[in-house]
């Protein structure tokens, strides 16, 4: 049987497939194919990407001020509104 994993290999020699770590099975014939392109680049965006989202998240969450919520979010959830649909992260 053959599995194939897409990922990269971190300095310290763990491979890294779907930021999970995979151990590599012991006294198994295993070939790698080392490709030009420059994953952890792309993995460092992703994640700049995502501390940018929650650090927008906190600075809103930040700015809300102590008042009771008013009559016009109970407006929006009476429509159904789905949040996860605006919001792209």
């Amino acid at each position: 049987m053959i599995k194939t994993y897409e990922g990269y290999f971190q300095e310290d020699g763990q491979f890294v497939a779907d930021s999970q770590i995979i151990q590599l099975p012991i006294r198994r014939k295993i070939i790698v194919n080392i490709l030009e392109e420059d994953v952890i680049e792309e993995f460092n965006a992703k994640q700049k990407k995502q501390l940018t989202a929650i650090e927008r998240l906190i600075a809103a969450n930040n700015e809300i001020d102590d008042e009771p919520l008013d009559h016009e979010l109970d407006a929006i959830l009476n429509n159904r509104v789905n949040i996860k649909r605006v919001i792209a992260l």
